[in-house]
């Protein structure tokens, strides 16, 4: 076997692992499909600037492929069908952008298998590393969606395997480039790779003053930063068109996202609970190999190349992570993990691999120990694949509010496939529109093609019960400091009154993990809306989630008055 065709049977069985169920029945909040869609038409500043707009150029750039692939296949005939199939049924773009996620994310099994070969494993013991990439089990689990996350850890062990090239180079002028293009590629799918890349290229620094000396040194890194400044305006030029909106979604993702209180053991602690999940953690092998590998790098044993860069990789990664949880807090939803995660597989695997040649005990528990985090990965991939596969709960509920409340006003935090009532949508519109004036703050413009102009058969009278941004719900509503965007307003009391609805009409009240929202969202206004719902209103119905991994939950109907 040769290396190129490892590396290709590798990514093939990443690819199809991570693309099997990407129709698992949901649009996930996070795929910016609309902006992606936009750049066919030349607008290049996205929407929302949460993260950096690499993902989405590309996902336009693949909307153009499926548009070229469509027209001899006879899905459409013109740009206006083209448009006009996003506005009827979007899903075939979303699987386009999951397809190109799953693409992406498959990449990174080859780079463990080259990595290994680098450092001096035979084939087989870099082909085991390289499984343990096609089976990292939240990368599989989040190339079902498409965002930048899954690139970002794709780029970020590239770049692992471009620094452990340049410093085995005779002549590295290319590799410094290629380090320069990957860092690029990390802080253009999403800012946070900044954590891990600023101790790495320190610590890079260290290792070519050693080996090379000071002149060679900052020649090799004056062609890295001179790559970045020159690329960086290129691939994320919708953030220099709108830089002052940009800081403002920054402040709202800061905001969201940093915990600074309690002290350093709330995020710790969770990091930690968090590194031992089978599909969104490491596997407990891996979190132990986590702390494990510097010990294990530096035993004569390990017949390892390149030790010190593994050790300086490892290094980067603990501070790079470490100061996320830090930052964070508690507040640690699984993709903030995923390219720390698959470092750390990665030089997990390689440190057991590099053991496994060792005489006596050592040697027989580093194979036991790779190859039981190997089963274990490949059981958490099969467990993301195998929910994606399973039939989403919206079909039950709305099959349950079809039959038994399709007469009835609803609010509801269940994601729904019912048509919606005309009048149902324009008290939505007159609510973000009211807010928009409230914050002062322009509504993106609303194509006429999602408007509403006359009821469907069988549509139902349903709004979307005003739940906030994932991170806003402890945000008052009058806090001067806070800069809203369009929707990604903080909640507001006068919604968060059951009495405010009820006066409107609204009797069915559907209701997604009812005892979280009960005791435990992080908003005091909201649990007692929720705590008052519980107390006043009747439970009619419930449904049991079938892809708690995609984020279904018990969905609970609560029927307020009579019937």
């Amino acid at each position: 076997m040769t290396r190129l065709s490892v590396g290709l049977g590798l990514f093939l069985l990443a690819f199809a692992l991570r693309a099997l169920g990407a129709d698992y029945g949901y649009f996930h909040g996070d795929e910016r499909i609309n902006d992606a869609a936009k750049v066919l038409a030349g607008q290049i500043v996205p929407g929302q600037h949460f993260y950096p707009p690499l993902i989405t150029y590309l996902n336009g750039l693949a909307f153009g492929g499926l548009f070229a692939l469509g027209l001899p296949l006879g899905w459409w005939g013109s740009p206006g069908e083209f448009r006009a199939q996003y506005f009827s049924d979007p899903t075939v773009f979303y699987l386009t952008a999951r397809y190109l996620t799953a693409v992406i994310g498959a990449l990174i099994a080859p780079l463990f298998f080259a990595i290994g070969r680098r450092v001096g494993l035979g084939l087989w013991p870099a082909l085991t590393v390289g499984l343990l990439g096609v089976f990292f089990p939240l990368g599989v689990f989040m190339s079902h969606i498409a965002k930048g996350d899954v690139a970002l850890a794709t780029a970020t062990v590239a770049v692992f395997w471009a620094l452990i090239a340049r410093l085995q180079a005779a002549r590295p002028g290319r590799w410094d480039i290629w380090l320069g293009v990957l860092a690029v590629l990390v802080v253009s799918f999403k800012q946070s790779g900044v954590f891990v890349l600023l101790p790495l290229a320190l610590g890079l620094a260290a290792l070519l003053i050693r080996a090379e000396g000071v002149g060679a040194m900052a020649r090799s890194m004056g062609r890295a930063l001179l790559t970045v400044v020159l690329l960086w305006p290129v691939l994320n030029i919708g953030i220099l068109l709108d830089f002052g909106n940009f800081l403002a979604f920054q402040k709202i993702q800061t905001v969201m996202s940093l915990r600074t209180g309690g002290g350093i053991w709330p995020g710790l602690t969770t990091l930690g609970l968090r590194s031992l999940g089978l599909v969104w953690g490491m596997t407990p092998v891996f979190a132990a190999m986590a702390l494990l590998t510097p010990p294990v790098l530096m035993l004569p044993a390990c017949a390892l190349r390149q030790k010190p860069a593994l050790l300086l990789i490892w290094a980067a990664l603990a501070i790079g992570t470490l100061t996320l949880a830090l930052l964070a807090g508690p507040r640690q939803p699984e993709h903030l993990w995923i390219a720390s995660f698959a470092g750390f597989t990665l030089l997990g695997g390689l440190a057991l691999a590099g053991l496994i040649g060792a005489p006596g005990r050592a040697g027989q528990a580093a194979a036991g120990a790779l190859a039981r985090g190997a089963g274990l990965s490949l059981l958490g991939a099969v467990i993301a694949v195998s929910e994606a596969l399973a039939p989403p709960m919206w079909q039950e509920t709305d099959a349950y509010i079809a039959e038994h409340l399709a007469d009835e006003k609803i609010m509801t935090m269940a994601v729904t496939h019912l048509p919606q009532r005309q009048a149902a949508q324009q008290m939505e519109i007159a609510r973000w529109q009211r807010l928009a004036e409230k914050y002062d703050t322009p509504l993106p413009e609303m194509a006429e093609e999602r408007r509403i102009t006359e009821d469907a058969r069988g549509a139902v009278f349903y709004i979307a019960m005003p739940t906030v941004l994932y991170g806003l719900e402890g945000v008052d509503e009058d806090d001067p400091d806070f800069q809203a965007q369009p929707h990604a307003w903080p909640p507001q009391r006068a919604e968060w009154q059951l009495d405010h609805w009820r006066d409107q009409g609204f009797d069915i009240f559907v209701v997604k993990d009812p005892e979280f929202m009960r005791s435990q969202v992080d908003s005091a206004l909201m649990r007692g809306f929720f705590s008052d719902l519980h107390a006043r209103c009747a439970v009619v119905a419930t449904f049991e989630p079938n892809k708690p991994l995609f984020l279904e939950r018990e969905i609970a109907i609560y029927r307020c008055g009579p019937g």
